[in-house]
């Protein structure tokens, strides 16, 4: 199981790096065919929508996977994890510490990402979430 997860830790790794540097062809290699990634506002993209982000949609300063837990369950691999970025998305700044869940599954000798799930942005404990602060203050 020890090598399993050190596996899972090297496809994150690679995908982190993907990520990073915008490489949209590595990620044909790292998801599977019918991979599903679930953005922080409930956008749900395939595989090739996942990868075309990368191709002037969206563009990382910095990008890196921290506080990873790693479950193994057979041929499937769960992770939950912070994904911390400084993004530029559409024009827009969309960094931000966001909690993320993979589900990964063994294809092959290999793993591979099925499913990847955003949540957040995350907020320092005591503070207000950015849409709760906006409702109390009446703004939509």
């Amino acid at each position: 199981m020890t090598h399993d997860i050190q596996m899972v830790h090297e496809v994150i790794n690679r995908w982190s790096d993907a990520e990073l540097t915008g490489d949209a062809d590595a990620f044909s290699a790292l998801l599977t065919d019918d991979f599903h990634g679930i953005g922080p506002v409930g956008f749900v993209l395939d595989g090739g929508r996942w990868a075309q982000r990368h191709r002037g949609e969206a563009v990382n300063e910095a990008f890196e996977i921290l506080e990873r837990r790693v479950r193994i369950h057979g041929d499937t691999a769960i992770v939950v994890a912070i994904q911390r970025q400084r993004t530029i998305a559409h024009g827009h700044d969309s960094s931000g510490d966001f909690r993320v869940g993979l589900v990964l599954v063994r294809d092959g000798g290999a793993w591979r990402i099925a499913n990847i799930q955003l949540s957040g942005p995350l907020i320092a404990p005591g503070e207000t979430a950015p849409f709760i602060a906006a409702r109390e203050k009446g703004t939509p």
